[in-house]
């Protein structure tokens, strides 16, 4: 009780740049407070004792799970740690140039060293251990899953820490069930499914979708803003300089960070986290955090490959009945991404700002022994089947909906994790003057077209042209509708407009607001407008800035999001309620993105033969997309797989 008590008044800045960070993850002041051993980041163990679950929906049993695993408990991963502290603490006691905690520290250290100096990277007894631990818990928690002829398949990096991981892992599981049918493997074959952006890996993806930072403040700005890591240096030795260069005192610093923090995993009572004060603590937490984020969220789609395994073995077990187990062992720098691809628990939060960081990404999700597992549900006579995710244990969310949460539906999941795939193209000629915007047809039966000469035309699915609303000289750009009332939505650039046309008559437009931010009078205002369901609009601002406007019909406003990455020119919207994403037509690049809801762009498809593809609907019922191309008034049908 004592050491939580310490470290709570630390915690007030934290805690407020959580409540300034608006909807929260979780409330961090109560995390730390309940567990300071968050504080060693990804060097934090992960728990093995048994957790609740969820009942399942009336007559569905559990009879797969698909995983992933981070190695267990290891000794130091840098491979000069132990030898680097060896040196600079010898040292610095030969010339007399330690404080009283710096002889502390090294009189501990020096008992500690023999025993792990060969050990660097090593999974440790204790991870040995966990790793045994955390499969009796998969058995004891779903045993129908290993019932009699279930198969476990198992495969790894080639890191010998993950290999002995998983080797300590199936024992565990053989422990239960001697008689168990288990297969062990690893080797570069499998990297797709382990480390799908290694060097080593022959099938490495090179042209997936990067993220880039929302933020321009760098790792080495942050931490001098966060903490004074030379006071730290000050209590151990008594003229820092002359112990390390000023150069290296920031490397040595995280180093001890990490040594301190990776006790835990070791066979031993040592503690050195004495060293440093609580709120250094703290601030060494949060520079990891940073650190961490900053590498894995612009490559954290290139880990896609990991998923579609998933979705490939699953679907293999459910078309045989097999029961079992597909497992994976890997490192936290993919598992990271891997949360992050997958948005469990929010982990896809494309951050703005450095402070929110540990707020959305907290990396005692990512422990020592970290797992995720989809854990698959059937029921006799049923053809549909559910999963639910588990993350260290615990039920876990995904973006993606379900009225019977945490259980989600198989198919849906695989409708929203898998990418397009477009195909071939066919061209409609139509007579709309330049067109601009497309939306469905009230009746269903073809496109409503705008014209930034005229207005709004029916166009058939053939190319048939007819006028549906229009006025001289008007400029509309983009249109929508609410399939609910039939109620048809229209911009209009210049005069920066949102207008209304009520069903079933369509004759008399009605102003809704004007956008102020737009430029009046430019040729970069409002372009594109895209319904969102329950009274609320998407509006697109075209550029300068490039502006997703979030309006509701009987609020306005709600919110503004600016698009400062990946794309330059919004041409048009549209809302796709099957993924819940958003789809962006962008002429100037002449390419259309599938994108999140804020305008991260997920998936790119470039058209170079349109010359100004300003209009884009998408058409599931003929799975495809329509372009339309403001230079030739035609209408580009793109066949889509997946769509």
């Amino acid at each position: 009780m004592t050491r939580h008590l310490f470290i709570l008044p630390a915690l007030a800045i934290l805690f407020a740049t959580c409540l300034n960070a608006g909807a929260q993850q979780y409330d961090i002041l109560q995390q730390l407070k309940e567990h300071p051993e968050y504080l060693d980041g990804t060097d934090h163990l992960c728990p093995t004792g048994p957790i609740a679950q969820t009942r399942a929906p009336r007559g569905y049993k559990p009879f797969y799970i698909s995983h992933y695993g981070r190695h267990g408990a290891r000794y130091a991963w840098q491979s000069d740690m132990y030898e680097r502290l060896n040196d600079v603490f010898s040292a610095a006691a030969q010339q007399g140039n330690l404080t009283a905690l710096g002889a502390s520290f090294k009189e501990r250290f020096d008992g500690l060293y023999p025993s792990v100096r060969y050990r660097v990277g090593d999974l440790s007894h204790k991870g040995w251990q966990q790793q045994q631990e955390l499969a009796s818990r998969m058995y004891d928690t779903f045993p129908k899953v290993f019932r009699k002829g279930a198969k476990v398949r198992s495969w790894t990096s080639t890191s010998t820490r993950c290999i002995m991981t998983m080797s300590a892992f199936c024992l565990g599981l053989k422990a239960k069930d001697p008689k168990l049918d288990i297969f062990e493997n690893f080797g570069v074959s499998f990297l797709p499914a382990i480390l799908p952006l290694d060097s080593k890996n022959p099938f490495r993806e090179e042209s997936f979708q990067t993220t880039p930072l929302r933020f321009s403040e760098t790792w080495e700005q942050y931490i001098e803003r966060t903490v004074d890591y030379r006071a730290i240096l000050s209590r151990l030795f008594k003229d820092r300089d002359k112990a390390l260069p000023a150069a290296e005192q920031w490397d040595f610093v995280s180093y001890l960070y990490f040594f301190a923090a990776g006790m835990r995993s070791l066979d031993t009572d040592l503690v050195f986290t004495d060293i440093f004060t609580p709120e250094e603590r703290i601030a060494l937490w949060k520079i990891d955090d940073f650190q961490f984020y900053a590498q894995a969220w612009p490559t954290h789609l290139g880990y896609r490959p990991i998923v579609k395994d998933f979705i490939a073995k699953a679907d293999e077990r459910i078309a045989t009945g097999e029961k079992g187990a597909d497992l994976r062992f890997g490192h936290d720098y993919t598992f990271l991404p891997l949360l992050m691809t997958l948005g469990v628990n929010g982990f896809d939060r494309d951050i703005t700002d450095p402070d929110e960081i540990p707020v959305w990404c907290q990396l005692h999700e990512v422990p020592m022994g970290a797992n995720l597992h989809f854990v698959f549900y059937r029921r006799p006579r049923s053809s549909r089947i559910l999963f639910k995710v588990l993350l260290n244990g615990k039920e876990a969310r995904l973006p993606l909906k379900t009225d019977i949460w945490p259980y989600y539906d198989w198919d849906a999941f695989k409708q929203q994790a898998s990418l397009p795939e477009m195909g071939e193209y066919t061209t409609v000629r139509t007579a709309v003057p330049e067109v601009s915007g497309l939306c469905l047809n009230p009746g269903g039966d073809g496109l409503l077209a705008t014209s930034d000469e005229k207005g709004v035309y029916h166009v058939s699915w053939t190319g048939e042209t007819g006028e549906f609303y229009t006025e001289e000289s008007m400029d509309c750009e983009g249109v929508t509708i609410d399939p609910a009332t039939g109620d048809v939505y229209y911009v209009v650039e210049g005069k920066q407009e949102l207008r209304r046309l009520r069903a079933p008559e369509y004759n008399e437009p009605e102003l809704l607001t004007v956008i102020s931010e737009a430029g009046f009078g430019t040729n970069s205002g409002l372009e594109a407008v895209t319904w969102l369901g329950d009274g609320t609009l998407l509006i697109g601002n075209q550029a300068d800035p490039t502006l997703l406007i979030r309006y509701s019909l009987t609020e306005g406003i709600l919110a503004r999001t600016e698009i400062t990455e990946g794309i330059k020119d919004i041409s048009d919207l549209c809302y796709d309620p099957v993924r819940n994403a958003l789809w962006i037509a962008d002429s100037e690049q002449r390419t259309f993105h599938l994108c999140t809801l804020k305008g991260r762009v997920l998936a790119t498809y470039p058209v170079p033969f349109i010359d100004n593809g300003e209009g884009l609907y998408v058409d599931r019922d003929h799975q495809c997309i329509w372009i339309g191309d403001d230079t030739t008034s035609m209408l580009y049908k793109f066949s889509f797989k997946n769509l």
